[in-house]
């Protein structure tokens, strides 16, 4: 009979992370109890949420179920199932780059455009519409990885040195859902590149298929995206031409105060 063996590791963060061996008994991981004999929970409110254990359920290549075991606010232990990237290496480091281009010509200074990405997502069952993205290789440079993962599904370079891409913190995706988290870079684009002229063409990996709309930022994204005939789209991106929209409102009623 195979037995698990739960070995708590402390890390830097005081978490305690769970390794599981099919091979050893069974070890208790905590003798948990609640926050107060009494049931009264009162005292206890207002402690700092933490994550006290992670629990491997199982996995793929690409994903693993983990149960995050943590203690709420009020002293309650409780559980949370979450999905991980398998090839996520630390909590403190961003899993990929959310990469929004901007298009611009000085021969044409009146054209500022961006490029978004068709494909078809299994989960969703259709196609959807997003900004450019992919993960970020071990030990690269996020905005490197902005740069890359931009000419790879677009086939468009971006700028380093003239123009640095603005680099945001990490952000979460869907934090109900799962752990992971994303630097949004902003990249300006040269259209009178060379490189950049014509029709670009995407450096794709195998299996992925991917189709380039390059579309106007001054006038009509978020119409675009409501249309049910195209593509759905990324909640990012909806945010992104949403904001748009009520920032150019708020300039037309003279609110905006930036």
């Amino acid at each position: 009979m195979l037995f698990k063996f739960f070995l708590l590791v402390k890390c830097t963060f005081g978490f305690q992370f769970i390794i599981s061996s099919p091979t050893q008994p069974t070890i208790p991981l905590f003798m948990t109890t609640s926050p107060d004999d009494t049931g009264d929970r009162a005292s206890n409110i207002d402690l700092p949420p933490r994550v006290d254990c992670v629990e491997h359920i199982s996995s793929t290549k690409w994903l693993a179920l983990k149960t995050y075991h943590w203690t709420d606010q009020e002293g309650v232990k409780r559980k949370w199932d979450v999905a991980v990237r398998t090839t996520k290496k630390s909590d403190d480091k961003a899993d990929a780059v959310v990469i929004i281009p901007i298009l611009r010509s000085k021969t044409k200074p009146d054209i500022v455009d961006t490029l978004l990405v068709e494909q078809y997502r299994p989960p969703m069952k259709q196609h959807t519409l997003e900004f450019p993205a992919g993960l970020v290789d071990e030990g690269e440079l996020v905005d490197n990885a902005a740069l890359r993962e931009l000419r790879e599904e677009t086939g468009y370079v971006g700028e380093k040195c003239a123009v640095p891409p603005e680099i945001s913190r990490a952000v979460c995706m869907s934090p109900g859902l799962c752990n992971e988290s994303v630097h949004v870079v902003i990249v300006e684009v040269d259209l009178d590149n060379p490189y950049n002229q014509g029709s670009p063409k995407p450096e794709l990996d195998d299996g992925e298929y991917c189709v380039v709309k390059r579309l106007p930022l001054s006038q009509g994204l978020k119409n675009v995206l409501d249309d049910e005939n195209n593509a759905m789209p990324l909640t990012g991106l909806y945010l992104f031409a949403l904001g748009l929209e009520m920032g150019a409102k708020l300039v037309k009623e003279g609110l905006w105060r930036g």
